[in-house]
Protein backbone atom coordinates (compact mmCIF):
# COMPACT_ATOMS: atom_id res chain seq x y z
CA UNK A 1 0.00 0.00 0.00
CA UNK A 2 2.88 2.57 1.03
CA UNK A 3 4.21 1.97 -2.58
CA UNK A 4 0.84 2.73 -3.99
CA UNK A 5 0.74 5.81 -2.10
CA UNK A 6 4.04 6.86 -3.62
CA UNK A 7 3.39 6.01 -6.73
CA UNK A 8 0.54 8.16 -6.86
CA UNK A 9 2.08 10.66 -5.18
CA UNK A 10 4.93 10.85 -8.21
CA UNK A 11 2.81 10.85 -10.33
CA UNK A 12 0.81 14.22 -9.22
CA UNK A 13 4.20 15.38 -9.38
CA UNK A 14 4.82 14.52 -12.62
CA UNK A 15 1.29 15.84 -13.83
CA UNK A 16 2.10 19.01 -12.30
CA UNK A 17 4.93 19.88 -14.54
CA UNK A 18 2.26 19.22 -17.20
CA UNK A 19 -0.50 20.92 -16.00
CA UNK A 20 -0.61 22.33 -12.55
CA UNK A 21 -4.90 22.90 -12.51
CA UNK A 22 -5.31 19.39 -13.88
CA UNK A 23 -3.48 18.78 -10.40
CA UNK A 24 -5.73 21.04 -8.46
CA UNK A 25 -9.10 19.10 -10.03
CA UNK A 26 -7.52 16.13 -9.22
CA UNK A 27 -7.19 17.12 -5.47
CA UNK A 28 -10.41 18.90 -4.76
CA UNK A 29 -12.83 16.25 -6.72
CA UNK A 30 -11.10 13.66 -5.54
CA UNK A 31 -9.61 14.14 -1.71
CA UNK A 32 -11.85 16.70 -1.19
CA UNK A 33 -15.28 15.47 -2.56
CA UNK A 34 -15.80 18.83 -4.36
CA UNK A 35 -18.46 18.88 -7.07
CA UNK A 36 -17.47 20.14 -10.99
CA UNK A 37 -19.48 23.27 -9.98
CA UNK A 38 -18.22 23.93 -7.20
CA UNK A 39 -14.00 22.86 -8.60
CA UNK A 40 -14.97 25.42 -11.22
CA UNK A 41 -15.67 28.21 -9.08
CA UNK A 42 -12.53 27.88 -7.19
CA UNK A 43 -10.52 27.68 -9.84
CA UNK A 44 -12.11 30.37 -12.22
CA UNK A 45 -13.65 27.88 -14.88
CA UNK A 46 -16.66 26.52 -16.13
CA UNK A 47 -18.08 23.22 -14.74
CA UNK A 48 -17.62 22.17 -18.36
CA UNK A 49 -13.29 22.74 -18.27
CA UNK A 50 -13.48 21.11 -15.38
CA UNK A 51 -15.31 17.86 -16.62
CA UNK A 52 -12.19 18.02 -19.12
CA UNK A 53 -9.49 18.87 -16.95
CA UNK A 54 -10.45 15.61 -14.82
CA UNK A 55 -10.80 13.44 -17.93
CA UNK A 56 -7.46 14.81 -19.01
CA UNK A 57 -5.59 14.33 -15.50
CA UNK A 58 -7.21 10.62 -14.64
CA UNK A 59 -5.76 9.75 -18.64
CA UNK A 60 -2.51 10.98 -18.14
CA UNK A 61 -2.20 9.48 -14.78
CA UNK A 62 -3.42 6.09 -15.43
CA UNK A 63 -0.70 6.20 -18.23
CA UNK A 64 1.89 7.22 -15.88
CA UNK A 65 1.00 5.04 -13.17
CA UNK A 66 1.12 1.77 -15.77
CA UNK A 67 4.82 2.23 -16.21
Amino acid sequence: ADDEVLAVHEALEALAEVDARLVRVVEMRYFAGLTDPEIGAVLGVTDRTVRRDWERARLLLAQMLAR
